[in-house]
């Protein structure tokens, strides 16, 4: 009488332990984000990774002290590795200036919470500070190609500012400083690793910001602007004769020059460019 008893709760009981394993397993990872303020965020607001929806915002509400907001988040299953120390959250807003334009898809939509994650390797966490605004530069890809590029002055250049070829982006300044004479500054930048193969010894590489005005007495006034990205943050940008020279190594040195050289449209290197 009692084993007739006993059978079907011991199957309820093997039932409910498999529903609670597949709920665990479908529940993402729980985290909580300190912000200064909640800037138009909303429950239900988005956590996105390169242009990925990674989780959700579950609950805002004030700290205990006043000081700042907190928000309680889910990161979905497939991403709770980005739950570790080091990763950055931050509220997405419309900006513009001089250094850079970010965010213009939250001024008719919603605002969302972007995502940068923490070193590989690097030990689990679940409560972070939030930013005031998205850091200035993502982490370096494996494979980058980083030189240096003396210039005259830093003019517009912002750590992030793009750097272009052919009005394409393939590469960012990540940093700059004084010469250690102080006779110029140091402008590191970072070529992406599909693109690296494009900087040769005889590359060359030119300031991109701002807008250029030509007065023609034929042909008119004439505007120019390397780019959208450089008429409004400035940038670099940089082209590679048909005679290109030997690649580089790690931390080459060029000089940047504050214009780009006669008729370098017309180059054409014909380099293969990896991983395309």
């Amino acid at each position: 009488m009692v084993l007739a008893w006993a059978l079907p709760a011991l199957a309820a009981l093997v039932v409910l332990g498999v529903l609670y394993a597949q709920v665990r397993a479908e529940r993402g990872v729980l985290i909580e984000i300190r912000f200064d303020d909640a800037a138009g965020l909303e429950e239900g607001a988005r956590l996105v990774y390169r242009g990925l929806r990674v989780g959700e915002v579950r609950e805002i509400e004030l700290a205990e002290d006043l000081s700042g907001v907190i928000v309680r988040a889910e990161l979905t299953p497939a991403s709770s590795t980005l739950a570790r120390e080091g990763s950055a959250f931050w509220i997405v807003q419309p900006e513009v200036s001089l250094q850079r334009v970010s965010g213009l898809e939250t001024i008719l939509g919603p605002r969302y919470i972007g995502v940068q994650p923490g070193p590989d390797g690097a030990p689990r966490a679940r409560t972070f500070e939030g930013l005031a605004r998205a850091p200035a530069l993502t982490p370096s890809a494996d494979g980058a190609l980083v030189v240096e590029l003396l210039a005259r002055r830093a003019g517009a250049l912002a750590p992030g500012s793009p750097l272009l070829y052919r009005d394409i982006r393939v590469g960012s300044v990540r940093s700059f400083e004084l010469a250690p004479m102080g006779d110029g500054v140091l402008v590191r930048v970072e070529i992406e690793p599909p693109y690296t193969a494009l900087v040769r010894e005889k590359t060359r590489f030119w300031y991109a910001g701002g807008v250029g005005v030509d007065w023609g007495l034929f042909s008119g006034l004439r505007v120019q602007a390397e780019s959208i990205d450089a008429l409004i943050e400035g940038a670099i940008a940089f082209a590679t004769p048909k005679r290109p020279g030997e690649p580089v190594e790690q931390g080459a040195r060029f000089e940047l020059e504050s214009s780009p050289p006669d008729g370098w449209e017309n180059w054409k290197p014909a380099i293969p460019i990896t991983g395309k």
